[in-house]
C-alpha cells in the first residue's frame, strides 16, 4: 500500500488504495512492525481540555505508544525519528504499533476506546476516521499546542484546516485542531523526456491551452498522449480533480469538500473541467485500454514508452523513477490563465493526533513537534514524504524528486491545495469513481456526472 494515506473517506475498512503517499511505497521494503491488541473500553471520555500544557519534557521515565499504518519508506522514517528522539531524551521510550492500512481502518476506533489506547495515533482526515474519533471524544484538541509550538505559523492555514473538526464530528475544515501531518502529496504530470523532446514539446506548460496543444501533437504523431490505468476507478478521478483545480475557484472547491452550506459541484468551472476531460477521451488522448488497465500496470506501460504523459501523484514517484531513471520528469498541471496562482489536487498525509486518554499528552505533543520540525525534513523526504514546511531542506532529493518538490513548494506558497473530491461524503467515492470511468468510456455525459455527484453531496449535507 502507498505510504501517503491521506484521505480515508469511504466506509470502513478504508478501501481506496491511493494515491497518498509521501511519495511512494511501491518499491520500498516494509518497515519493522509491531501490532497492538485492542479491547473494548468504557464509554468514551469527554474531550480533554488543553488550557494547562507544557512544552518541556520531564526527566522521569515516560513510555509512549504511536499507532500508524505507514509501511515502506514512511514507516522507516517514523522509526528513525523515534530513535533520534529517544537519543535526545533517553528517559522517553516510544513504541511503534504498526497495523496494515485495511486492518487499521477497521480497528482504530476500538483501539482508541480501549483502556490501553495509544498515546499518539494516525487519525486520517474527513468523515470516515477522524470524524467518529472526534465525536466520541477520543482525541485531544491540539490548539494550545499549535500556539505554543508555532504550528499555526509554521504551516499554511489550508494545511491545518484539513485536520480541523467541529467537536460534534459533523463537519470539518474549521473548529478545533486534532492532528498534524508529517508530509503531503499532490497530483501532477509525469512526462517521458525523450518522447516529448522528439516532438519539440517543452515544459512547464504555460496554461491549459499549451498542454492541450501538446496532447494534440502527440496524438498527431500516432502516439498515446496520456497513459492511464483506471480499472480500480480512482485513478481517473485524479485527472478530473486536477482539471477542476484549474477551472473552478479554490474557495468554492474547498467549501464543497468541507460540506459548507450552499456549496455546489454544479458550478461553471466544474462543468468546464468535466467537459474538458470528456473531450480528451473522445479525442483519443487517453490510452484506449485505460478502463481495463490497473494503475500499477499503467505505471509499467508508461515506463516502457506508452504515453508521453502520466497524470498521478507522488505516491508513484519512486516506482516511475526506478523504472525510467533520468528519462522521467514531473511538471505541474498548468492553470487556465498563464501566471495564475498554483493550484493542484493534493493534501497532507494522514495526520497524527493525541488520545484524550493519554497520561503524557505534553510529551506526545513534543514528539509530534519533533517529527514535523524542519530538521526532520531530510529523514521524511528520504521516506517519501513531501515537505509541508516551506523551505525544508531536501538536499539529497533525486532529480525527479526535485521536480516534484519545486512544484509542491509553489503550491504550498500559494496555499493552493484543492483537496480530494471523495472527502466530501462517506459515499462519494462510490458515486464519483465509477462515474468518471463511465465518462472515459463515453457512457455518461459531463452534466449527468456532475448531477449525480451533487445529489450524493446533498444527501449527506442537505
Amino acid at each position: 500500500m502507498p505510504v501517503f494515506r491521506t484521505h480515508p473517506t469511504r466506509p470502513l475498512p478504508l478501501t481506496t488504495p491511493r494515491r497518498r503517499a509521501c511519495a511512494v511505497a511501491g518499491t520500498m521494503l516494509a518497515a519493522p512492525a509491531v501490532t497492538s491488541a485492542c479491547a473494548p473500553g468504557a464509554a468514551a471520555p469527554q474531550q480533554a481540555t488543553s488550557s494547562a500544557i507544557s512544552t518541556s519534557v520531564p526527566t522521569d521515565k515516560v513510555s509512549l505508544t504511536i499507532a500508524h499504518f505507514e509501511s515502506g519508506g514512511g514507516g522507516t522514517a517514523i522509526d528513525k525519528l523515534i530513535s533520534a528522539y529517544e537519543q535526545k531524551h533517553p528517559n522517553v521510550t516510544i513504541k511503534a504499533a504498526y497495523t496494515s492500512f485495511n486492518d487499521y481502518g477497521k480497528s482504530i476506533k476500538l483501539s482508541m476506546s480501549s483502556d490501553s489506547a495509544p498515546d499518539i495515533a494516525e487519525v486520517g482526515q474527513a468523515y470516515t476516521m477522524q470524524g467518529p474519533l472526534v465525536k466520541a471524544g477520543l482525541l485531544r484538541p491540539l490548539d494550545a499546542y499549535a500556539k505554543a509550538y508555532g504550528w499555526d505559523t509554521r504551516f499554511q492555514t489550508g494545511l491545518l484546516n484539513q485536520s480541523r473538526f467541529q467537536p460534534d464530528g459533523k463537519s470539518f475544515g474549521a473548529g478545533n485542531l486534532y492532528g498534524l501531518a508529517l508530509g503531503g502529496n499532490m497530483v501532477g504530470i509525469y512526462y517521458n523526456k525523450k518522447a516529448i523532446a522528439q516532438l519539440g514539446i517543452t515544459v512547464p506548460f504555460k496554461d491549459v491551452a499549451d498542454f492541450n496543444a501538446a496532447l494534440a501533437k502527440v496524438k498527431g504523431a500516432g502516439q498515446v498522449p496520456i497513459e492511464l490505468g483506471n480499472s480500480e476507478q480512482w485513478p481517473g478521478n485524479h485527472v478530473l480533480s486536477s482539471l477542476i483545480a484549474q477551472y473552478a475557484p479554490l474557495d468554492q472547491q474547498v467549501a464543497w469538500v468541507y460540506g459548507k452550506k450552499g456549496a455546489s459541484f454544479a458550478s461553471a468551472g466544474v462543468i468546464q473541467a468535466t467537459t474538458t476531460m470528456s473531450t480528451w477521451a473522445r479525442n483519443g488522448y487517453f490510452d484506449p485500454a485505460a478502463n481495463g488497465t490497473s494503475n500499477d500496470d499503467a505505471v509499467a506501460r508508461f515506463a516502457k514508452g506508452t504515453g508521453a504523459f502520466f497524470i498521478s501523484g507522488n505516491w508513484t514517484l519512486a516506482s516511475i523513477e526506478e523504472k525510467m531513471g533520468k528519462n522521467a520528469g514531473f511538471t505541474p498541471v498548468p492553470p487556465v490563465t498563464a501566471g495564475a496562482p498554483a493550484r493542484a489536487t493534493g493534501a497532507t498525509t494522514s495526520p497524527f493526533g493525541i488520545s484524550s486518554k493519554s497520561k503524557h499528552a505534553d510529551v506526545a505533543a513534543n514528539f509530534i513537534d519533533f517529527m514535523t520540525r524542519p530538521e526532520a525534513a531530510q529523514t521524511l523526504s528520504a521516506g517519501g514524504y513531501a515537505p509541508v514546511a516551506p523551505g525544508a531542506a531536501t538536499a539529497a532529493a533525486s532529480p525527479l524528486q526535485q521536480d516534484f518538490n519545486a512544484a509542491w513548494s509553489k503550491v504550498l506558497t500559494d496555499d493552493g491545495l484543492c483537496l480530494y473530491l471523495d472527502w466530501a461524503t462517506t459515499s462519494m467515492g462510490d458515486t464519483l469513481f465509477p462515474g468518471v470511468q463511465e465518462l472515459l468510456g463515453d457512457k455518461t455525459t459531463p452534466d449527468k456526472l456532475v448531477t449525480a455527484v451533487q445529489a450524493d453531496w446533498v444527501k449527506a449535507h442537505g
